[in-house]
């Protein structure tokens, strides 16, 4: 009975939360359908809130024209699938080495690639923007995706992972011929594939919604992202279309929410299964 009245509690708070979640969202969609009129005259809460009185799509139309849409999303989209691919890759065989092989100094190596996540982006952004700078990456793709092609989050988490495998799979291998390629490559990296697609959603988010690097670094119209285009729509031409910006909010939302919802499971499982064995 008590687990029973535990699940009923536990079922009532994730609806809540559902709820708090689901509403700001249906608000903004509502508004980019509704016109900059009917927003303007908007007071007090009722259906309309969320279902405009009558629908358009001129703020889609407009959004369109203003950003360049399909280069600024083409951008986006090709910096973050080869941010996340680099991630997936590098991290994993990182993540292999540390749980798996013995070399000099590992502890304290992987001690300071932890020691780095308590620090912001923020404090690096100055000598990321200097040694940029110096290399004669500013303005360019490749300064967007090779400081992020790995990150010690990435690592940390694949190194839990590979750590719960059995490592009797590895000498069962070894046996077999493999040597440690052979071992990462045929044992090893198929069991990773939840691991993989949780951390690519998490990378793949990190760098669509990527703001304050790429508007320090990327001057030119042509190698805009969308959060910075956004930004430019915001305090441009349309900065009172209320409209168009959240015409432009949905869009940007929407890879992220049509990748989750295909590859949630693998997400869930991922996250289940990586544990914190030390």
């Amino acid at each position: 009975m008590n687990k029973k009245y535990n699940n009923l509690g536990t079922h009532i708070i994730l609806i809540l939360f559902a709820i708090i979640t689901i509403i700001p969202m249906a608000w903004g969609i509502g508004n980019a359908f509704r016109s900059n009129e009917e927003l303007a005259v908007m007071s007090g809460l009722s259906i309309h809130t969320f279902i405009p009185k009558s629908f358009t799509l001129s703020n889609f139309v407009s959004m369109f024209s203003a950003l360049n849409f399909t280069k600024v999303f083409t951008n986006t989209l090709f910096i973050a699938l080869i941010v996340t691919i680099g991630n997936i890759i590098f991290n994993a065989m990182a993540g292999f080495a540390f749980a798996r092989l013995n070399f000099p100094g590992k502890n304290a190596i992987f001690i300071i690639f932890l020691a780095t996540l308590m620090v912001p982006l923020e404090v690096l952004i100055i000598p990321l923007y200097n040694t940029l700078k110096d290399l004669h990456m500013m303005n360019s793709y490749s300064a967007l995706i090779i400081p992020f092609i790995a990150n010690a989050f990435g690592i940390f988490y694949f190194r839990q992972f590979i750590s719960n495998i059995p490592k009797e799979l590895d000498e069962a291998a070894i046996i077999d011929g493999c040597n440690q390629f052979g071992i990462f490559g045929r044992i090893i990296l198929p069991l990773l594939k939840s691991a993989m697609v949780t951390l690519g959603i998490i990378v793949f988010l990190q760098q669509w919604d990527s703001f304050i690097v790429p508007v320090t670094v990327i001057h030119s119209k042509s190698k805009m992202v969308l959060q910075v285009a956004l930004q430019d729509l915001q305090f441009g031409l349309y900065s009172n279309d209320y409209g168009v910006m959240f015409a432009g909010i949905v869009v940007s939302a929407l890879p992220v929410i049509i990748v989750f919802l295909f590859l949630q499971k693998y997400y869930v499982e991922g996250i289940s299964s990586s544990g914190l064995k030390g």
